[in-house]
């Protein structure tokens, strides 16, 4: 048999594969899957934190606010 590794199942329906063409496309999804989530979390790693502001108290708009509490 030859290396299905390198085989592209792009034109193939998954009903018409074998199982170990089945068993190669789960390996590849898996594989695509982690990869992705691994980019995920390196990318939420670099995003800076937005700066914060400071705003004015202000009861006339921020005291209303804690009578609904």
């Amino acid at each position: 048999m030859d290396d299905i590794r390198q085989k592209d199942f792009s034109n193939v329906p998954v009903q018409d594969m074998s199982p170990e063409e089945r068993k190669e496309m789960k390996r590849r999804f898996t594989e695509f899957a982690q990869a992705l989530q691994n980019s995920k979390a390196d990318y939420a790693a670099e995003q800076p934190e937005p700066p914060k502001k400071v705003v004015k108290w202000d009861p006339r708009t921020m005291g209303k606010a804690q009578k609904g509490k």
